[in-house]
């Protein structure tokens, strides 16, 4: 019989001596069980990487500078449960080891110890872990703690949801130990990698091409800008986006939800199977549109829809973008043509914008008390206020086990009789 191979122990190294954390992780490397996935110089690093890894299990040193091995344990025992604490420490006191057990740590290495015991150690820890683990997951469905998701979408060309996306994501990442991706899913024609002024290597189109979505591959498809944004860029060629479907979109929208605080992304205009998939997972939906009648019109036909398919104003926000004395429409008409009122109006700042996407750097950075970067601002502020619901209602309209191309279909065909061009 063909033996199963099974993925290694994914460890978290923490010490706060640097030829401590690299000697372990040459430990490790000889075994072939194991993985080193990351290292943290004292607890507050750990707590900030735990969160982020996931690792199977964390290697936590006691006396830490910032944090100490103790609290950081209580933290990521609560709020990363599925990580599991194995204890080091050159103290071996049975009061040192009655704390780190009241702090949720499985085991306690004194140090110095042999590579055997600390195989030994791990690999037990990590096997009666487990067990205990698959005999209560029936009962108790572990809480994932799951990121804020928000699609920038429009239905015509040239509204600036490109632009708006990219430094909303620019604008959320400047707060401190805040995780942001960016998803470019406007899978043909996607425009945010050359915004940032780089050329991906790998995009989406890789994680359609594997027979199973995972979080090893998705971050490895993942780069990171200057800003911290990590990116998620659309296919080189535009005949690669016919790869990447709904499903892959769900499953790597879940993934990325669990890693990060915040993921922001940019649709394509159609409403097909991969925008409604991301409508749906999203917390917040920002609508942008312009003073110009097609725009409005569009956007008319598309509240509708979005009404239809059962989504609330708290869901779907209204964006105008570039209003200007010249335009022949001012915000009172068309919310008065839209019957609701405009969420955000962000004003008309093109050499800025101009000078931004030219040089790679989002306005929201090189210019942020510019009035165009206030108004980002606003967006961000928007997604911060206290949740409403639980996250386990995300996505929750219900899809009547129909496709997302079905029940658009559907809804055409129920309000219109006719598709959206443009």
């Amino acid at each position: 019989m063909k033996q199963v191979k099974t993925s290694p122990i994914k460890v978290l190294i923490v010490d706060d001596i640097a030829d401590t954390r690299e000697n372990l992780r040459k430990l490790l490397s000889f075994d072939g069980d194991f993985a080193v996935i990351g290292e943290a110089a004292n607890g507050l690093e750990a707590v900030t990487l735990a969160k982020r890894l996931k690792p199977d299990i964390v290697l936590m040193d006691i006396n830490m500078p910032v944090m100490d091995g103790i609290e950081a344990t209580r933290i990521i025992t609560v709020e990363v449960p599925m990580s599991t604490v194995v204890i080091l420490s050159v103290q071996g006191e049975q009061e040192y080891l009655r704390e780190a057990m009241a702090a949720g740590a499985r085991n306690y290495l004194v140090k110095p110890f042999s590579v055997d015991e600390l195989i030994n150690t791990m690999s037990k820890t990590h096997e009666l872990e487990s067990e205990r683990r698959a005999r209560i997951m029936p009962m108790v469905a572990p809480q994932r703690r799951l990121g804020r998701i928000v699609a920038v979408f429009s239905t015509k060309g040239g509204v600036g949801k490109t632009t708006i996306a990219t430094n909303l994501a620019a604008e959320l990442s400047k707060k401190a130990n805040r995780s942001v991706v960016l998803v470019d899913l406007d899978l043909q024609f996607g425009d945010i990698a050359i915004m940032l002024d780089t050329v991906p290597v790998r995009t989406i189109a890789d994680i359609a091409r594997e027979e199973e979505v995972d979080s090893e591959i998705v971050e490895a498809c993942l780069f990171t800008h200057d800003t911290g944004i990590r990116v998620l860029p659309s296919p080189l060629r535009p005949e690669q986006a016919e790869i990447v479907t709904g499903r892959h979109v769900e499953a790597i929208l879940s993934l990325l939800a669990e890693s990060f605080d915040f993921l922001v992304i940019d649709l394509p205009q159609g409403l097909g199977d991969v925008s409604l998939t991301a409508m749906d997972a999203s917390d917040i939906v920002y609508l942008i549109t312009s003073l110009e009648l097609p725009a409005i019109k569009n956007a008319s036909m598309c509240l509708e829809i979005m009404d239809a398919l059962g989504y609330d104003d708290d869901k779907v926000k209204l964006v105008v973008n570039r209003p200007s004395r010249e335009a022949s429409l001012d915000i009172s008409e068309v919310e008065k043509t839209l019957k609701r009122t405009v969420d955000i109006s962000i004003p008309n700042e093109g050499r800025l914008v101009t000078e931004s996407v030219n040089k790679g750097v989002p306005f929201a950075l090189s210019s942020p008390n510019a009035k165009i970067s206030l108004a980002i601002k606003d967006l961000a502020k928007a997604l911060d206020p206290q949740r409403k619901g639980e996250k386990a209602e995300r996505g929750s309209v219900s899809r009547e086990n129909a496709s997302p191309s079905r029940r658009i279909a559907s809804v055409f065909a129920g309000i219109f009789g006719f598709f959206i061009h443009g």
